[in-house]
């Protein structure tokens, strides 16, 4: 009977419930994050693109939340572009938090109110509504009107007076300018921001080492081995540091085949079975295929240089490039006849214009490529974690994995169109040649049948008018007629000389051309490597910068409490003091009322004293 290999590491695609056990690096985080929750009715998730927002919302925070405070979720993955968003998340809604179906006659905005309301009189317990990928709705192929009116009803949303309701909103870093533009008006959806950065190459690390020995079989992955790999997938342009940020997709890539490779040096033919608990296309719980086959989707690790994992289960040196170069192009390699039309599907329908990820539902996808073929594709690709599936309203709906595999995939969507382009250049070359070959042909018979024609004709001629000529006439005549064949065969040679020669200058421009275009294409490679490492750089001092902001502002906004703090102190104080003053004239009027008291008595008295004196006299 086979071993069962469980793999710690999902690939590039985000953490699930299913994964908390094997989720680690973000424990401090996500008690912050906990906390600011339920403190506050709405709170806006940002981080760089890969940093890890879902994955730390869908396996750490949301599940303690459930474990802890007994909340109710309603979850938001991701908004296809044919659905009305607002419509979309009222769904989500009804179905989450077991509300039956969205009333069809009530308005998208309606509807999501009444839902919320129905949910808090149904029951005090907290209802979370975790919204990913906002910035999918911030696309330019969307609707700026649809945008505007789910923004609205979320701000509406976030004002119902309902104590329980908390919304989370999840968005990329790059996005947050436009987002806060784009929510100018509605102030208490960014009233509160929480940003989870990447994390660093010592903090990942250590995560994955616990992550590789709560894998099945368990492996011990040597701390100072991992570092090495994981500075590999540094952000660019970061010392070669612990304290350097790593690029979490990458690192997954490299973890997942890292562990399969070596769960695979152990014997031959074990099953795996996911540790992202990926289903079936059709609901099943699969996830399970042979250690060859997760091999070939793993990036190359089976193959005997694909990863260049020198060191295999003895824990030797690995290089992380081959394994992220090789991962997409292996998986598609084991679609066989299949990749084609895989390869035409993430370039041409799950990747914008822009190379930014997209939604589609299977029922768009059937139509544009056969079941017979797409279902085998959607089985391979999810398994290996290349597209992300998800399941709305008796619908399912695939989007790719990662942002990084959708610039890899728009990468090579680039490269076959510069490609076709530069085959259809070549065919019109082609054909112009052989049109211009057939002109060539054609002027060169009309040629050879008027020369027949006339040297015919010049014969006939000297027969009719020699008559009866002599012998010699007509010898002469004959070499005449030879010497002008000879001269049209001259002629053809010559034009046919010029024929191949021009034929010849055309092949030789073609290949010009060729090593022109290919010199051109390698100079914007390296031009497009540069603005990516320029980008990259202007990036990261783009995040600093906004790290630094984010760190001023809470300074400011500490300082603000500070000295709300100390105003109300002070407040205090002069309250205390205008006591204290009230307390001594109260005392000076009752020791004033008491000096009078005493001396009334004492009049009395002495009056007293007088009578009684005066009657003893």
């Amino acid at each position: 009977m086979s071993a069962l290999v469980i793999n710690p590491f999902p690939g590039p695609q985000p953490y699930r419930a299913s994964d908390r056990a094997r989720f680690y690096g973000r424990e401090e985080m996500s008690y912050h994050l906990q906390g600011s929750l339920l403190a506050n009715r709405c709170i806006t998730v940002y981080g760089p693109s890969g940093a890890g927002k879902s994955s730390l919302m869908r396996a750490a925070v949301i599940p303690a939340l459930v474990d802890d405070q007994d909340i109710s979720v309603a979850r938001i993955d991701g908004w296809p572009e044919d659905q009305e968003p607002t419509r979309w998340l009222a769904q989500a809604v009804y179905a989450d938090l077991g509300l039956g179906e969205a009333p069809a006659e009530m308005s998208a905005e309606d509807a999501l109110l009444s839902a919320a309301k129905r949910a808090a009189r149904r029951s005090s317990r907290i209802m979370l509504l975790y919204l990913d990928q906002i910035e999918q709705i911030l696309y330019a192929s969307r609707s700026v009107g649809a945008s505007e009116a789910f923004f609205d009803s979320l701000n509406r949303l976030v004002e119902l007076p309902v104590r329980n309701l908390r919304v989370a909103l999840s968005l990329r870093e790059d996005y947050l300018g436009r987002f806060r533009d784009r929510l100018r008006d509605h102030r208490r959806l960014l009233d509160h921001g929480f940003r989870v950065g990447p994390l660093t190459v010592g903090e990942i690390s250590a995560a994955v080492c616990q992550a590789a020995a709560a894998g099945e079989p368990p492996q011990a992955w040597d701390l100072e081995q991992m570092t090495a790999l994981m500075l590999q997938v540094r952000v660019p342009g970061q010392a070669a540091t612990e304290e350097a940020e790593a690029q979490s997709a990458y690192a997954q890539v490299v973890c997942r085949a890292l562990f399969q490779q070596r769960a695979g040096s152990g014997g031959e033919g074990g099953r795996v079975m996911y540790g992202s608990g990926v289903a079936s296309r059709r609901g099943g719980a699969s996830g399970r295929e042979s250690a060859a086959d997760v091999a070939g989707a793993s990036g190359g690790e089976g193959a005997s240089d694909g990863a260049r994992m020198s060191g295999g289960a003895s824990g030797g040196e690995v290089e992380a490039e081959p394994i992220l170069r090789g991962y997409l192009e292996t998986t598609l390699d084991a679609l066989g006849p299949l990749r084609g039309s895989a390869q035409l599907l993430l370039e041409d329908h799950l990747v914008t214009a822009d190379g930014s990820r997209t939604l589609r539902t299977e029922k768009e996808l059937l139509r544009l490529i056969p079941e017979k073929e797409l279902s085998p594709i959607l089985t391979a690709l999810e398994a290996a974690a290349i597209l992300h599936a998800e399941e709305h309203q008796g619908s399912r709906y695939f989007e790719i994995g990662h942002d990084w595999l959708a610039r890899r995939v728009f990468e090579h969507r680039q490269q076959r169109e510069r490609e076709e382009e530069q085959r259809r250049r070549e065919e019109e070359q082609h054909r112009e040649f052989l049109r211009q070959r057939t002109e060539v042909e054609a002027r060169l018979a009309k040629e050879r049948w008027k020369r027949r024609r006339l040297v015919v004709l010049s014969i006939a001629s000297v027969a009719l008018a020699a008559g009866a000529g002599a012998l010699g006439i007509w010898a002469w005549e004959q070499k005449h007629a030879a010497e002008l064949a000879y001269r049209a065969a001259e002629e053809q040679t010559q034009f046919a000389r010029e024929r191949q020669a021009r034929a010849r200058a055309a092949e030789w421009d073609a290949l010009r051309q060729k090593q022109l275009a290919e010199a051109e294409k390698l100079r914007a490679e390296a031009e497009k490597q540069r603005a990516e490492g320029e980008k990259q750089r202007a990036e990261a001092e783009a995040e600093r910068a906004r790290a630094a902001a984010e760190v001023a502002r809470r300074a400011r906004d500490a300082a603000q409490r500070a000295e709300q703090m100390a105003r109300a102190a002070a407040d205090k104080a002069r309250a205390a003091e205008l006591r204290a003053r009230a307390e001594e004239q109260k005392a000076s009027r009752a020791a004033a009322e008491e000096r009078r008291s005493k001396e009334r008595l004492e009049k009395l008295i002495e009056k007293a004293a007088g009578r009684i004196e005066g009657r003893l006299n």
